[in-house]
């Protein structure tokens, strides 16, 4: 499966991909920091595969960014098998509204009620625990493996949870992150995907994502501007600040919204305008949507 996804995102002339390593607070490598997930680690062919993913893209030539899920934890209706998840064993790490409510006490139906359907279970990044054991896994990770970028994925608060303080827990979180990684891996690009709108992103999901910028905290955003037409993705995109800098945005898109021409239209008219490029979302749909089939 692997080896098809790199061979189709070389076809199309990506340069760099993103690949997850963590997805709901595992490791899909032998880690000493997150479990293993459902899948035996001991049967053969999970000896590391990451670490095999990471080598066959770099032979290819493409930069590596290792993707990771942050603050999400769970979204399956099931709990997770393995009793050293999070889920299972830090249920206190989890975020609570004002009331006190956890989210950890939601079942999957009552959290698809709240409108956080197709989400799951997210942890606390006020907690001093949560931050530690994340950027223990950051570390781990970077200093494992010979990657171009480390890739913050859901680094914000679920959707109406956010409380007034959210937005200075996830800069000071993104904040110790950069500065471990500047310490001991200074060539690694520490990059976040975000919500398209800054405003909205800040005020609902405690996403700060263009002070994060300012502040040199991120490299580069990627900023997910999953419309369906490429009119709709441009006027995002040229409504932002005049201050933020082009040149730190990945704009992403979806290849099931946008056919391959509506992508190189998009493609062209962001290098017009001095951004830096698009990010594909995902891989696994250059296999599986007919447009985008060889």
């Amino acid at each position: 499966m692997w080896q098809e996804a790199l061979a189709e995102v070389e076809h199309v002339g990506c340069r760099r991909i993103y690949l997850q390593v963590s997805g709901r607070w595992d490791a899909y490598y032998p880690s000493r920091v997150f479990p293993a997930p459902a899948r035996d680690p001991t049967q053969p062919g999970w000896e590391d595969p990451f670490g095999e993913a990471v080598e066959s893209a770099r032979s290819r030539g493409l930069e590596v960014h290792a993707w990771i899920n942050a603050m999400l934890a769970w979204s399956a209706p099931d709990p997770p098998e393995n009793p050293l998840h999070v889920y299972r064993r830090r249920p206190e790490w989890f975020v609570t509204d004002r009331s006190g409510r956890s989210i950890r006490d939601l079942s999957r139906g009552e959290l698809d009620r709240t409108g956080l359907t197709g989400e799951g279970w997210f942890l606390d990044p006020s907690q001093m625990e949560v931050r530690t054991q994340l950027r223990r896994f950051v570390l781990e990770l970077a200093l494992r493996y010979p990657v171009e970028g480390v890739h913050l994925d859901y680094i914000r608060y679920p959707s109406g949870w956010a409380p007034e303080s959210g937005s200075a827990a996830l800069t000071y979180l993104v904040g110790l992150i950069h500065d471990d990684l500047a310490l001991v891996t200074p060539e690694v690009v520490l990059s976040a995907a975000v919500l398209p709108i800054p405003a909205e992103a800040d005020r609902s999901f405690g996403q700060d994502w263009s002070g994060w910028l300012e502040r040199g905290l991120v490299a580069e955003v990627v900023p997910m501007v999953y419309r369906d037409r490429p009119e709709d993705v441009l006027q995002i995109v040229r409504g932002y600040s005049p201050t933020l800098p082009r040149a730190k945005l990945w704009i992403g898109v979806r290849l099931d919204r946008l056919d391959p021409a509506e992508t190189q239209q998009v493609a062209n008219a962001l290098a017009r305008d001095g951004v830096a490029g698009q990010a594909l979302f995902s891989h696994n749909l250059l296999l599986e949507d007919a447009a985008w089939r060889r």
